[in-house]
């Protein structure tokens, strides 16, 4: 099946190990990663063969990995009084997931801690955020991360047999009112 990846196309050392593991773990639950960027490249502009790969996708993941980071320390007559830290996504995961959402995917975010706003917000999508450390090793063997990613594969496996059968997503818009 495949699932549309959304992260940045560079992240830190100290992410990718965990990302290669976590791209292996996919794979080797059957999954069939598409992303731009890696080793997926089009001549179309950027928007268009994204939007083409969600389409083709059964699903999305929204890796918020810190692509930008900010540090700002203050001191007072050589005293450190405190430190602050902002840390920012790549904006391609707010369009990313935008579109997912808009595709009907089932899609999942997962957020580094710090990293918030739109999609990575609770209540934006109406769906969980996770918040996890993605620089730790196998960080996807969590318990914390079992139960949503289950519930996110049963999800892609339904969307897998509409495709396999013809049908369209239906749009959440139209989805009968309960």
């Amino acid at each position: 099946m495949k699932i549309f990846i959304s992260r940045p196309t560079v992240i830190g050392p100290k992410f990718e190990t965990a990302y290669s593991a976590f791209r292996d773990h996919l794979v080797s639950q059957g999954f069939v990663l598409q992303r731009l960027g890696s080793d997926n490249y089009s001549k179309k502009a950027p928007l268009h063969a994204v939007i083409d790969l969600i389409k083709e996708s059964c699903g999305a993941l929204v890796l918020g990995y810190p692509q930008l980071e900010f540090q700002h320390m203050a001191v007072r007559s050589a005293k450190f009084q405190n430190n602050f830290r902002c840390a920012y996504p790549t904006p391609w995961n707010q369009i990313e997931a935008a579109l997912a959402y808009a595709c009907d995917s089932p899609v999942l975010v997962i957020a580094h801690p710090g990293i918030d706003g739109g999609v990575f917000d609770h209540g934006v999508t109406g769906e969980l955020v996770l918040h996890i450390d993605l620089a730790e090793p196998n960080w996807f063997n969590r318990a914390q991360f079992a139960q949503p990613f289950k519930e996110w594969v049963g999800e892609v496996q339904l969307c897998s047999q509409r495709r396999s059968l013809g049908a369209q997503p239906i749009a959440s818009a139209d989805r009968p009112r309960e």
